[in-house]
């Protein structure tokens, strides 16, 4: 009795869970980038002192602004990420 082996199944396609991976990536990533200065502009105790002053502003004051800077860059990158190249509501493309 002769037994004939059979050729190997073909291996799947790993795009699609390749594709996933990077969107999920994608996704925390901008969680990163949009809650982490909201999550410390949030935790007052963390700055709620008057030094160290920079070029006379006290801590308080210019960590709360370097966090509204740092949520506005992330915001911006979040929007480059997700939706850059993507068409518009008129079915154009962001030039």
């Amino acid at each position: 009795m002769g037994h004939r082996m059979s050729a190997p199944a073909p291996a799947p396609d790993p795009a699609p869970a390749t594709a996933s991976g990077r969107r999920r990536l994608r996704i925390v990533l901008c969680t990163v980038l949009i809650g982490a200065p909201v999550a410390l502009g949030l935790a007052v105790p963390l700055y709620q002192r008057q030094g160290p002053a920079l070029a006379g502003i006290p801590f308080f004051y210019w960590f709360q602004m370097s966090m509204a800077v740092l949520a506005a860059l992330g915001t911006g990158s979040v929007y480059r990420l997700l939706f850059a190249g993507a068409d518009d509501a008129y079915g154009q493309a962001p030039s």
